[in-house]
């Protein structure tokens, strides 16, 4: 799974180091037949109180869809403009699907690519970037039935694992040859090179405040001012790499990371540069954390190696829910814009999309 430069810890190591935290997480205890449901309540048994809370919980969001048809792992996954869905991975092929009929669960178009697809970016409406692993930007037209692409963007020299748009005309990418790239949208041009990282680059966002955020197979995330073509922080804590960055709504920056942790970090109220500290460390997931998404501004979201999809409520950072339907890793997670329901989509190396629904509350109405 892995495509870094240099070798990652070998995944004996990695489940070894699994079985030992999730022995540190097991909840409950096998005394619990001999207490009725009453004293659990009560709170002697608190672990065990917290799977059932869990449980309970879990019933909000369901899966009320998948969609079939790739071949190989699905490794990307975007919305589009127009509502649509758009998801690439190993089978270099790049899926469209109408997420307004309920009942269809096969793609609207297909895009034969010469290269695996490791992420997807819409530039404009209709305008589709893709990442491959031929190094290349690719720029296709959703319009239109040709099969080539618009136009390539080429520089990179190894795969290319993040596209981020910075404004209508610029992108970034980053790429496992250890740099990031500023791309002019409409020459084709790469205007800047970064490349203070020692290892491949897996993870790219762009802050609220203008600057980008990447994480790296190096174990270290990196802010950079743009503007400045240089890196003006690097924080470090993660033992092993960092595979995803995300920024939630509160300027509050989330990595995931073959540690096994998630880790917070916020701006230094005292810090006059405002740098970024860490705040807190989170763990739950069992393997590697691949992806995040912010599903509303109480909860995020969190995509493992381990299967699962953990719902996070903001601030007191605990796990409220387990989506558990995939059979393989987690590869994506995005928040959907659907109507009148809360809703996520993720794609996994088991070659399915899933969809997970649940209702928003109602409002109170106003006396």
């Amino acid at each position: 799974e892995d495509c870094c430069k240099k070798k990652i810890t070998k995944n004996n190591t990695d489940e070894q180091q699994s079985e030992i935290n999730n022995k540190n997480i097991e909840k409950g205890s096998n005394n619990s037949n001999n207490k009725n449901k009453e004293e659990e309540n009560k709170g002697e048994n608190k672990d065990e109180n917290k799977d059932e809370e869990e449980e309970e919980i879990s019933k909000e969001f369901t899966n009320t869809k998948t969609l079939s048809g790739h071949t190989n792992k699905v490794t990307a996954i975007t919305q589009l403009n127009s509502g649509k869905l758009a998801t690439g991975g190993y089978d270099n092929t790049i899926r469209i699907w109408d997420l307004n009929d309920e009942e269809k669960t096969t793609e609207d178009k297909k895009i034969e690519e010469e290269e695996r697809i490791f992420v997807l970016l819409e530039f404009e409406d209709n305008k589709l970037l893709s990442g491959t692993s031929k190094n290349n930007i690719n720029l296709w037209d959703l319009n239109s039935d040709s099969k080539k692409c618009e136009k390539s963007f080429i520089g990179h020299i190894l795969w290319v694992n993040c596209l981020v748009k910075i404004n209508d005309k610029t992108f970034a990418s980053a790429s496992n040859d250890v740099t990031i790239k500023v791309w002019d949208y409409n020459t084709g041009k790469c205007l800047i090179t970064l490349n203070e990282h020692t290892d491949c680059i897996l993870s790219l966002v762009l802050l609220q405040n203008g600057k980008l955020c990447s994480g790296s197979a190096d174990t270290s995330i990196k802010i950079w001012d743009i503007k400045q073509e240089k890196c003006i922080q690097t924080l470090n804590g993660h033992e092993k790499l960092v595979r995803c960055v995300f920024e939630l709504n509160n300027d509050i920056i989330v990595s995931g990371s073959d540690d096994l942790s998630i880790k917070l970090w916020g701006l230094d109220k005292e810090d006059k540069d405002g740098k970024y500290k860490l705040l807190n460390t989170i763990e739950g997931h069992k393997r590697s954390i691949r992806t995040f998404c912010q599903v509303d501004e109480n909860h995020f979201a969190s995509g493992s190696f381990d299967k699962t999809i953990k719902i996070w409520e903001i601030n007191t950072w605990k796990c409220i829910q387990t989506l558990d339907k995939h059979t393989d890793f987690i590869t994506g997670i995005i928040t959907l814009r659907k109507g009148d329901k809360q809703a996520i989509a993720s794609c996994s190396n088991d070659k399915s999309i899933k969809i997970w629904e649940k209702e928003l509350p109602e409002k109170e109405e106003e006396n």
